[in-house]
């Protein structure tokens, strides 16, 4: 309803592109956790952002053509805990006891739901209703806004600095007093890298927050 084209995202991810978008050594956003059978070897980590699905989805756009774009996507992402590990298989001829369904729920990951907004070039075109205008941090941060009213929840907006989004134009999404997301217009460096335009905006929210 925002004019936004929602999209699937993948919830595999190469954790190598935390470098490209300049995350620090101990993000949180590192703590991802390996898949023993991957569907493709170079993403072979389950995602704890959106963030990369939609840059690879707006790439796959950018190099046919479309240059427009105002993406968004609702998905689980999955964070690993001190606890998250392999377990062994259990025996399938019984109820699993009480303490191994809690040694089970111990080595799952946190998966939050998060959504997410990008946006590169226009964000509404010219036409006879007059001369259209290129996405900017703005969008980003009214999208938060957007899924603020929608749920019914007073949005706080804070100048911050976080990456991937540019120092001078990133704002943090609070909820009573709560960080639950970040928007803005990326990094130059972090677009240059990732392979997108530069001026390139986006948004993250933790819908579960």
């Amino acid at each position: 309803g925002a004019g936004h084209v929602e999209v699937l995202t993948s919830p595999f991810i190469d954790p190598t592109v935390f470098d490209a978008m300049g995350l620090a050594s101990d993000d949180e956003r590192r703590r991802t956790m390996s898949v023993v059978n991957p569907l493709e070897s170079d993403r072979a980590a389950l995602a704890t952002t959106l963030l990369p699905s939609l840059v690879d989805i707006a790439r796959r756009n950018l190099t046919r053509g479309t240059r427009d774009l105002s993406l968004s996507a609702v998905a689980q992402v999955s964070f690993r805990t001190d606890t998250t590990r392999g377990v062994e298989m259990l025996p399938v001829d019984r109820r699993p006891t009480p303490e191994e369904q809690e040694t089970l729920r111990a080595s799952l990951p946190v998966q939050p739901l998060h959504v997410a907004t990008l946006y590169t070039g226009r964000r509404e075109p010219d036409g006879h209703w007059g001369p259209g205008r290129d996405a900017d941090a703005l969008d980003a941060v009214e999208a938060a806004r957007i899924v603020g009213r929608a749920l019914g929840a007073e949005v706080v907006v804070r100048g911050v600095e976080h990456a991937p989004w540019h120092p001078g134009r990133c704002a943090e999404i609070l909820v009573d007093g709560e960080v639950v997301g970040h928007a803005g217009e990326l990094h130059p460096a972090a677009c240059e890298r990732l392979g997108l335009p530069a001026r390139t905006c986006a948004a993250e929210l933790d819908l579960t927050a």
